[in-house]
């Protein structure tokens, strides 16, 4: 077990609370069961995942030590994932015009990929780098025009947007991968066409 790094400014920042705490004592055992709500918040937006949570405790020279621990992320339902989708999404779209670029990473996962049509991914630190120079603009439109779809903790965004490259504008369809992990929704991939 090592320390994690310190926190970066802009780094999302996620609070934790124990709700339905119940602790049944079985002698020198007990179980332990309560609902984790992990509240993260990023960029501006907040995301609440619920872990269900239990442990087994034994008394031992008269102190309790935990001897096992489980946690299980409780599913969102679509209509859950499709809404905080959305407020990423929103938020991401007004970082990718004044090209805030630590409000930007902060939205996109550090392994984000940008797959164009004239063949080169741009990592994360490529699209950034470019979205700040200039070098690319983009007009997304808004919600009603993005089709969301929902497998699990991915959610695909389908549409179409305006970009903005070397002073030609072009319609391009785009579609963009969100995943959801414990710190909240991010974009893992853009594939413009």
């Amino acid at each position: 077990v090592r320390n994690a790094p310190p926190p970066k400014p802009g780094d999302p920042s996620t609070i934790y609370t124990a709700e339905d705490i119940r602790i049944q004592q079985y002698g020198d055992t007990a179980i332990v069961a309560f609902r984790l709500v992990a509240t993260t918040e990023s960029a501006g937006t907040k995301q609440v995942a619920n872990l269900l949570n239990s442990g087994t405790f034994v008394k031992r020279d008269g102190k309790w030590q935990v001897v096992n621990w489980q946690s299980t992320r409780m599913p969102r339902t679509d209509e859950e994932s499709k809404r905080e989708v959305a407020a990423i999404f929103q938020a991401l779209y007004q970082t990718l015009s004044p090209s805030d670029a630590t409000k930007l990473r902060s939205l996109i996962d550090s392994a984000f990929v940008w797959n164009h049509r004239d063949g080169k991914p741009l990592n994360q630190k490529e699209f950034v780098d470019d979205l700040i120079s200039g070098q690319v603009k983009f007009a997304i439109p808004g919600m009603s025009k993005v089709d969301l779809s929902v497998y699990g903790d991915t959610v695909i965004a389908r549409g179409e947007l305006l970009r903005m490259r070397s002073g030609r504008s072009e319609r391009v369809r785009f579609v963009m991968t969100f995943v959801n992990q414990i710190g909240g929704w991010k974009a893992v991939a853009l594939d413009t066409n």
